[in-house]
Order: structure tokens, then C-alpha cells, then sequence
């Protein structure tokens, strides 16, 4: 569930996803990630970088925050992720 908007997607389980950095704007909840890095905007206003690496979305567990990749894009060079919560899917 997208923590900005309240809008529920389902999402395939190999969806890539990063760790929420401690100090990311939650106001803006977004992040990019080229070459390993994410790219945000910190609580302090100013833009950041900090290493990460992707990990699965099937990685999660119910109720974590995380960012998720985008559904309209594909982890080309760059690609942007929102500031998520995982909710399992369920039949």
C-alpha cells in the first residue's frame, strides 16, 4: 500500500524493493536508485545518497515499510521507488 496516497497495487513477489533510509522525507516518500545507490531527499531538506542493494518484494514481511519500485517502470539505469507498506495478497 502506497503510504502517501492510500492506494493499494498487487505486485508481482520479484517486484525489487530498498530499505527505507532512517532519514528520508516521508513527506515526499520517493527514491530513486542508480548504480546501487538510492537518491532522496532527507528529513533535513537537502538531497542524499546512501548504499543499498534491491531485494525482492517476497523478501518483506506483512506490515513493513519499504520502498517499492514503480509499476510503470523496469529496473533499467534508473528507476523510482515509493515509500510502501506490505500488505500479502490474499484470495
Amino acid at each position: 500500500m502506497d503510504l502517501k496516497t492510500g492506494e493499494v497495487s498487487v505486485r508481482s513477489s520479484d517486484t525489487s524493493t530498498l530499505d527505507v533510509p532512517v532519514d528520508l522525507d516521508r513527506d515526499r516518500g520517493v527514491a530513486s536508485l542508480l548504480k546501487s545507490h538510492a537518491h532522496y531527499f532527507s528529513t533535513t531538506g537537502k538531497s542524499a545518497i546512501k548504499a543499498t542493494l534491491p531485494r525482492p518484494l517476497s523478501w518483506r514481511v506483512r506490515g513493513e515499510e519499504c520502498l517499492v519500485a514503480n509499476l510503470s517502470e523496469t529496473m533499467t539505469e534508473r528507476c523510482s521507488f515509493t515509500l510502501s507498506a506490505v500488505e500479502p495478497y490474499q484470495d
